[in-house]
């Protein structure tokens, strides 16, 4: 199904990431003709193949449909977010909508691929209003663990929805304006007809916390540490960097900072306004010049990076700082799934170390998360009262409980949201119309491949069974005329008796004798009858399945 364009009395809703997985947000709003773009991101990781980085939503569905967007617009500036802009914005060269703090930080991602000239970036403020083509659309503001988080009231011809973005409850966020209660209470009586709401934190119980509710925990746990204390928390979550050094501050330690992401999320903090009440932060090269008991170092890598600072620091290889027996690290973060090994790995180097770790528990507050549970969950549909809830964001188990926990709150009608199903919203009561394609495209180095790649696949083929590449050199009848030229790499160990090389050498030699003076056969059909021959061969002996290549080069 290709991306309809929709009429002036239809309001349709379609998401191709986010919705099933958690990351890569990309939502779109039909109306009018016109589309609407709500949010870019990407995820980390892939659950199918290890070595990729970094996967995005594939848009294939609506590339050619790419002059019917009005623009794009960010809720925040989380990677899972806003991550995705400077990778797919040629495809869709739309404008661009964010708050100051998500402006400054994709600005500098625009610059790192020199696109920062041609992207028409539009500022927008919280609790604000604009239009975009179709859409007028209120910037509502929300609290979440970034700095700026709005959500979107869009208004069109055929109804009205209600984005929420990422959210949870916090009337103490520390930094920045918070959820904007009266606004939201008073959206009950403007008929909305669909909120589109956050299900990641659906499985909690009660309500998921405020930054406030960090400030004693953390500044107790500090106190009562001798010797260095380190950190480790998202390099987005500016506000705990302002709780931390604020504490800091107080037990009469220094504050430095370690990791490159970590510094450049400060910088643009203070260029929009935000800890301008702060002491100067230690630089990581002059940590080390600072008493022990007298510095509080805040730094990126909690998730087990392996190229994070903490990783660095755990095995010793890091350029400005190291850690030795009864320093403390606090782990002022949540697990995203997926990292608990890598963050297991990294804490167990520590306690070779000699280091105290201290991780958040329900007895100990050290961390609060950015999205809301149940007890939040609940009064936001009070608030809002909307006619159907649209849950996204999440996991398919995430979305599955959201529907249900709304519709056990009263919420007349929920529908999960779906990668590549489209949902009309209006005229009509709400419902799936169509699907779209829809999947993964995955940075390969300064390209963009889809998930389902052959350089993937044959990537993954060769990690886990080797690579064997054959060449042979025959005369016009397929008689060898030198020995094969064998590269077996990564297939099977080579022991005593039994080298795998020499018995691919083997079979080979013996193989091609059937071929001898094969008049009838071409080379083309030789090679890949060896070649079946080989790879069986092979699976036999070692009980693998190589990447296999064999060339014959005939010789007159």
């Amino acid at each position: 199904m290709n991306l309809p364009k929709p009429k002036n009395d239809e309001l349709m809703f379609l998401p191709l990431g986010g919705s099933g997985e958690i990351g890569m947000n990309f939502n779109l709003y039909g109306n009018s003709g016109k589309w609407l773009i709500v949010d870019c991101g990407v995820t980390f990781g892939d659950p199918t193949y290890s070595s990729v980085d970094i996967a995005m939503p594939d848009i294939v569905s609506i590339e050619d449909s790419a002059k019917f967007i009005s623009g794009l617009l960010l809720t925040h500036a989380h990677e899972d977010h806003i991550g995705a802009v400077h990778h797919l914005w040629p495809y869709l060269r739309c404008p661009v909508y964010a708050t100051d703090f998500a402006a400054e930080v994709l600005t500098r991602k625009l610059k790192d691929v020199g696109l920062e000239k041609e992207v028409e970036i539009n500022r927008i403020k919280i609790n604000s209003k604009i239009k975009i083509g179709p859409f007028n659309i209120e910037i509502i503001s929300m609290s979440h663990s970034i700095i700026e988080p709005s959500s979107a009231l869009i208004k069109t011809e055929a109804g009205t929805v209600f984005h929420t973005g990422d959210w949870k409850i916090d009337y103490n966020p520390q930094i920045g304006e918070g959820v904007n209660k009266k606004r939201l209470k008073q959206l009950s009586n403007e008929n909305i007809l669909a909120m589109v709401c956050d299900s990641t934190n659906v499985l909690v119980e009660g309500r998921s916390g405020s930054e406030e509710d960090v400030i004693k925990p953390l500044t107790n746990i500090i106190k009562n540490c001798k010797e260095r204390v380190i950190v480790s928390t998202f390099a987005s979550n500016v506000t705990r960097v302002n709780t931390l050094a604020k504490i800091g501050v107080s037990l009469g330690r220094k504050v430095g900072l370690v990791g490159q992401s970590m510094w450049r999320m400060v910088e643009i903090a203070k260029t929009c306004g935000y800890l301008t009440d702060l002491p100067a932060f230690i630089s990581e090269k002059d940590i080390k010049n600072i008493d022990k008991d007298k510095i509080l170092i805040i730094c990126t890598g909690s998730q087990g990076e392996p190229r994070g600072a903490l990783n660095r620091i755990a095995n010793g290889n890091h350029r400005d700082i190291n850690i030795s027996n009864g320093d403390t690290v606090i782990f002022s973060s949540r697990v995203i799934p997926g990292n608990e090994v890598s963050i297991s790995n990294m804490q167990n180097k520590l306690s070779d170390l000699g280091v105290n770790i201290i991780e958040a528990t329900n007895d100990c507050l050290i961390h609060v998360s950015g999205h809301p549970a149940k007890e939040e969950l609940a009064q936001m549909y009070s608030w809002v009262k909307p006619h159907t809830l649209i849950a996204v964001h999440g996991e398919t188990r995430h979305i599955n409980a959201h529907v249900k926990y709304a519709l056990g709150q009263q919420v007349s009608n929920a529908i999960p949201g779906r990668n590549g199903s489209l949902i009309q919203l209006a005229p009509g009561d709400p419902r799936y119309i169509g699907e779209l394609e829809y999947g993964r495209l995955i940075v390969d180095g300064n390209d963009l491949i889809t998930r389902n790649s052959e350089v993937l696949k044959q990537r993954q083929k060769m990690m886990y069974n080797g690579s064997v590449h054959v060449v042979l050199f025959t005369d016009t009848d397929y008689s060898l005329i030198a020995e094969p030229n064998i590269m077996a790499v990564g297939l099977a160990e080579t022991i005593e008796d039994d080298n795998p090389e020499d018995f691919i050498k083997s079979f080979i030699k013996d193989d091609i004798k059937s071929y001898y003076k094969s008049k009838e056969l071409d080379k083309n059909y030789i090679q890949e009858s060896m070649t079946l021959a080989l790879k069986r061969s092979i699976k036999a002996q070692y009980m693998k399945k190589p990447l296999l290549k064999l060339e014959i080069n005939i010789l007159n």
